[in-house]
């Protein structure tokens, strides 16, 4: 039975960077599949997202997308990745909507940010642009006229956040007291605002204050926990026996703070038939409560002293509705106070150890929401071993499992020991996010080297299962050479399990050498499965050999099933000698007595069997037949069981039909091969002809087969081919060969062509032929470059610095004839060219050198800026605008150096 491709976990940042990679222009599910990533990550992801935003950092496609989250991701961090690709962005639309961006934060950094930009691109249309956004900034009004817009809150939330721009650049030190009113009095919407306006304004006393929300607020939180278990102490209570309750729980909580007060109420309430003038005698208590659940206490026992017992159900439900609001109201507030505070940081007004202490106490009290966590242990300094060793001690593993994630997203050298240490947790998922972590930071494998050489049991069997769970290829010869020099070690079979998952094919002589009938059966079944996972043709045929000196069942099944992993498909069938062998091999693992229960694994594998002989998949799909026939009579057979079997049989008679048909539909496509014309209106129908009958599904195309018809696609590409419709069919045509020496003949074709019939044609066989979106549209690396400047001074400067990389082949051209002269000897893969020359215009030239097939793309530069459409034509790779500096081109060539 075939085992599907083991997917080897990747860390977040790591999802993420594959998900990045993977972008194509005009995607719609992109989106899609990117907000999870910013949902989780939050502002972890700008490491990886924000560098995009430059101007050589992705595609427009791309950065146009990512300025569209600012304004639902709006984290501050993103100033900094925005500006940086402002100042060379060179489309006026993105630079408009990278300024909209700034615009829509709102924030002190992004107004800052715009002033900056104003001086650095003088051009109108970006002054123009820039004025409209700083003009959202701009104080007409004292600061109370804002801050009354803030005030409006949730009410008019549009007008509140206009208010909070203006405020963001007005506001400071000195306007504390009156945002500190502000933010006692507003609803959430209000909070959000001034926290967020707070945490921008320079200075300490800013900090100061937030430290004091935090703390506050932490303050707050515990005693409406306090309050909320007293709800819940109380609720269940029998309205008869809640005063007496009540009086026990009041003399408790006052005890020590009013000890004669307290004392006074328990000798009153013990009179029986004394008759209290109302809650008076609560008064001296009231005087010193604090928090909530005091003032509950209080109003309770007042209540019941007064024999309000209904007030007192009702007081009950409607307290226990705030406990619940306010408790998500504190927790936000606690979120963005340390929001604000990691913010801070950042901005270099305070340093993260003098943070810590601030924090710490509400993160090991369990306070506050995801933002917190982020917040905290985004800044946490890797010297706080205490706080660290709290995360690996917490008893829900969950918080373990998010505060190992968030440390691990930062990819910080320094955490190794951390890591390290978190590999040992008890839950086996915390242990392997940790090990994902380790291994991807610089001391992270020496490291675990140590550990695997250390000697110590424990340790080397950590260092191995980490190994094998991160696929660490640097790994495979210490772990082959740890097997060969101590094949009695208990951890032969985790390092057989490790080697197994790195699929190394040096392993398959010394798998093959230790795999015998004399070893434990748990060592003969990694070995066989660690053979099968190489998937190649020394392995599979090797286990062949093996089995019949083996007798294991379950070593035997293993045998069978690895035996055909490295012939997966007709392209790659099993040599027919060893066809004998394997059905041999077969019938053993079917056999009831040597077999021992493997018939239907065994039955199931030959789903994987692909082989030229008709008469094969004849005799199997009969056995198997019988066999199903067999075991349909047996008390212990199941419908499941039943169905996959039969399904096993027809497909094995679908492909004998199929080999049975075979001859005469080769026969077809070789006499359709033979008769295609030369050229003309025939060549394009005998072409359709072959591709349809290349189509079939029943058609299985031998590989001498497919040979044949790749060297007819070859020769009919290099042709100059008016009629798009014949290469069309070439490029469909090529793709059913699954022949991998078209993949860049026809990936050529595709990024060239203009019309939607040729590139979807030339789309559709880059997928057959096994390509990724992102690999169809990858452009082919540079190994030459002309170099077109009418100055020679330019050009000369232009060629030694392109000559001085050592990459590229360059040449040097100051004319188009010159050029032409160049381009007729052999095209090259990179113009850099002037937009004219002593004879004008060469747009039209040097179009038509890119149709002939002289040059694979054209990287212009410029003295004006006037291309109008031209930089969008798909011939153009690009355009820099002189005078410029010599970076800004290799910048330009920066994918083709990565």
């Amino acid at each position: 039975m075939a085992i599907l491709p083991r997917v080897i976990s990747l860390t977040p940042m790591d999802a993420l960077r594959a998900l990045m990679a993977d972008y194509a222009d005009g995607d719609p599910s992109f989106a899609t599949r990117l907000t999870p990533f910013l949902q989780t990550l939050r502002c972890q992801a700008l490491p990886v997202v924000g560098p995009l935003l430059g101007p050589d950092g992705g595609p427009k496609g791309l950065r146009r997308l990512l300025l569209t989250h600012v304004g639902r991701f709006d984290w501050p961090e993103w100033v900094s990745y925005i500006h940086a690709g402002l100042l060379a962005e060179a489309d006026l639309g993105t630079f408009d909507e990278g300024c909209t961006a700034l615009g829509t934060l709102g924030i002190r950094e992004a107004q800052a940010s715009l002033k900056a930009l104003q001086t650095a691109r003088p051009g109108a249309d970006h002054q123009a642009i820039l004025n409209r956004e700083l003009a959202q900034y701009q104080a007409q009004q004292p600061l109370t006229h804002y801050l009354s817009r803030v005030m409006e809150g949730s009410g008019n939330p549009r007008l509140a956040v206009q208010g909070a721009k203006v405020l963001s650049g007005l506001a400071e030190s000195s306007d504390l007291p009156a945002l500190g009113e502000a933010l006692g009095d507003g609803d959430e919407v209000v909070r959000h605002l001034v926290l967020r306006i707070i945490a921008g304004i320079p200075g300490i006393e800013p900090t100061a204050f937030l430290a004091g929300v935090a703390d506050r607020t932490t303050d707050e939180i515990l005693d409406n926990q306090t309050l909320l278990e007293l709800l819940q102490k109380t609720h269940a209570l029998a309205r008869a026996s809640s005063k007496a309750e009540l009086r026990h729980l009041v003399c408790d909580r006052f005890a020590e703070r009013a000890p004669a007060a307290t004392t006074a109420l328990a000798e009153a309430l013990n009179r029986p038939g004394e008759d209290l003038e109302g809650t008076a005698i609560l008064d001296p208590l009231r005087s010193i409560a604090e928090g909530h659940s005091d003032a509950f206490l209080l109003e309770s026992l007042g209540l019941l002293i007064e024999n309000k017992v209904a007030r007192f159900s009702a007081f009950h439900s409607e307290t226990s509705d705030q406990a619940d609001a306010r408790q998500e109201q504190l927790s936000t507030t606690l979120d963005q106070a340390a929001e604000g505070l990691a913010r801070r940081v950042g901005l270099g007004f305070l340093e993260a150890k003098d943070l810590v202490p601030t924090l710490a106490r509400p993160f090991s009290l369990h306070l506050g929401g995801e933002a917190f966590l982020a917040a905290f242990l985004g800044m946490l300094p890797p010297s706080e071993t205490r706080i660290l060793d709290d995360i690996l001690a917490d008893t829900d593993h969950r918080r373990r499992q998010r505060g190992i994630e968030l440390l691990g997203n930062r990819e910080d050298n320094a955490f190794t020991p951390f890591f390290l240490k978190a590999m040992q947790d008890s839950i086996v998922d915390v242990g392997q996010l940790a090990s994902r972590f380790a291994s991807k930071l610089p001391s992270g494998l020496p490291a675990l080297m140590d550990q695997f050489h250390s000697g110590q049991f424990d340790q080397v069997r950590r260092a191995i299962w980490a190994f094998g769970e991160n696929h660490t290829q640097a790994a495979a010869e210490p772990l082959l050479d740890f097997i060969r020099n101590d094949p009695k070690d208990e951890l032969l079979v985790e390092a057989v399990e490790a080697l197994a998952n790195l699929r190394h094919p040096e392993a398959v002589a010394t798998f093959m050498e230790l795999l015998h009938d004399g070893k434990p059966l748990a060592l003969q079944v990694s070995l066989a499965r660690a053979l099968g996972l190489v998937a190649q043709a020394p392995a599979s045929l090797g286990l062949l050999q093996k089995a019949p000196l083996l007798k294991h069942p379950q070593v035997l099944v293993l045998c069978l099933e690895g035996a055909l992993r490295a012939f997966p498909g007709f392209e790659t069938p099993l040599p027919p000698d060893h066809l004998p062998a394997l059905l041999a091999l077969v019938e053993r693992c079917c056999d009831e007595r040597e077999g021992e229960g493997q018939r239907v694994p065994a039955m199931l594998a030959m789903l994987d069997l692909y082989v030229f002989d008709q008469g094969a998949y004849e005799n199997l799909k009969d056995r198997f037949s019988d066999f199903l026939f067999d075991m349909r009579t047996k008390a212990n057979w199941d419908r499941d069981s039943n169905e996959r079997v039969a399904a096993v049989v027809k497909e094995l008679g679908r492909r004998s039909s199929s080999l049975a048909l075979l001859a005469k539909k080769e026969s077809d496509v070789r006499l359709l091969t033979q008769k295609l014309a030369e050229s003309g209106a025939r060549r394009t129908e005998h072409l359709l002809a072959l591709r349809e009958a290349l189509s079939d599904p029943e058609l299985i195309l031998r590989p001498e087969l497919a040979s044949n018809l790749a060297e007819v696609v070859l020769a009919g590409l290099q042709k100059k081919v008016p009629d798009w419709k014949e290469v069309a069919y070439l490029c469909e045509i090529g793709g059913l060969t699954r022949q991998s020496r078209l993949v860049e003949p026809i990936r050529t074709i595709h990024l060239r062509a203009s019309g939607l019939g040729l590139k979807s044609s030339a789309r559709k066989a880059l997928l057959n032929l096994g390509l990724t979106e992102t690999d169809i549209n990858r452009k082919p690396p540079i190994r030459s470059i002309l170099v077109l400047e009418p100055s020679a001074f330019f050009r000369k400067r232009l060629v030694s610095s392109l000559a001085a990389v050592g990459r590229w082949q360059v040449q040097e051209a100051g004319s188009r004839a010159e050029a032409m002269a160049l381009l007729e000897v052999a095209p090259v893969d990179l113009l850099l060219s002037e937009a004219q020359d002593q004879e004008g215009d060469l747009s039209f030239w040097l179009e038509a050198q890119w149709n002939e097939g002289r040059c694979q793309s054209v990287l212009f530069s410029v003295s004006s800026r006037a291309l109008g459409e031209l930089s969008e034509a798909p011939w153009v790779e690009g355009t820099l605008f002189k005078p410029y500096p010599i970076e800004q081109l290799l910048r330009a060539l920066k994918s083709d150096l990565a």
